[in-house]
């Protein structure tokens, strides 16, 4: 896995147009700003529907908030997009970052999470003449949700605050979580 994160690394560092917009006066902040942006739509569109789902403004049908659905997707394209940057300017930072693994991890699970709503429980809650009440697993499957997307904002923000440092002399693990080739170490 490490020899995996190094070679995303050299890849990721080889995008050097990118990271030269990224590093003029107005190139991380236009970023920052679209990637606010963005999650704001997403953040938006998913917690409404999911609160939904979880009962609250039951006078709302949920096939009416589902119509939000686009806006969040659209959200999320956006923070991808604003996102990429990030990680082609300081791949290091962010490869070997125990944050951005788990805000992967997140997303990752509510991608999955967001498949299992619509494979089990959209066409019962969205259908007209649908009860305003939605089914026990729609409602577990709205909770993992928001709790999902809340991890995945909570690691982004922690993305600052842990940053890889060099590896000791053991070396990394078998995920690195820290600079690789310090002390003369190599990955196996």
């Amino acid at each position: 896995m490490v020899d995996f994160q190094m070679w995303l690394v050299r890849t990721f560092a080889g995008a050097t147009s990118v990271a030269a917009v990224m590093k003029t006066a107005w190139g991380w902040p236009a970023a920052e700003t679209i990637h606010f942006i963005g999650l704001c739509l997403l953040v938006g569109a998913i917690f409404l529907f999911d609160l939904r789902l979880l009962g609250y403004a039951k006078r709302i049908p949920i096939g009416a908030l589902h119509k939000l659905i686009p806006w969040g997707l659209a959200g999320f394209a956006l923070t991808v997009a604003s996102g990429i940057p990030f990680l082609l300017t300081e791949p290091d930072q962010y490869v070997y970052n125990p944050s951005f693994h788990f805000k992967m991890l997140f997303m990752v699970s509510a991608g999955l999470n967001a498949l299992a709503f619509y494979v089990t429980s959209y066409r019962r809650t969205t259908a007209p003449g649908a009860p305003a009440d939605a089914p026990p697993l729609a409602k577990v499957i709205a909770v993992l949700s928001l709790s999902l997307w809340l991890g995945v904002i909570v690691a982004g923000r922690l993305l600052t605050f842990y940053r890889p440092f060099p590896c000791g002399p053991e070396g990394p693990g078998v995920i690195a979580e820290c600079l690789p080739n310090y002390y003369g170490h190599t990955p196996r």
